[in-house]
């Protein structure tokens, strides 16, 4: 499940809005190549978190930063996670977990 934040096109007063709140993101996520879920997902300009329990196969954290760079996380097998991705002074575009089996 793919959330995306603000794109770099944003006006001040939409940027301005996104650091004062930050912004809603849904969950939980879910693949078809794997079984997991993600929970009590977190963000701010440059960071997201979300905790993730991960049933069967593997899964990792994409997070897509605002200078086009994509951060790929290690891939994890079972147990309970922290995903996570930091774009640095860059803000996020999209955060994302990938599943597989």
């Amino acid at each position: 499940m793919k959330h995306t934040g603000w794109r770099q096109a944003a006006t001040a007063s939409v940027a301005a809005l996104f650091l004062v709140g930050g912004i809603a993101t849904a969950g939980p996520a879910s693949a078809a190549g794997g079984n997991y879920s993600c929970r009590n997902w977190k963000q701010t300009v440059a960071t997201w978190s979300a905790s993730c329990t991960i049933k069967s196969g593997q899964a990792r954290a994409v997070t897509d930063c605002s200078n086009g760079k994509t951060i790929y996380g290690a891939w994890t097998g079972r147990g309970t996670w922290r995903f996570g991705g930091n774009c640095g002074k860059y803000f996020i575009v999209a955060q994302d977990t990938q599943g597989r089996s």
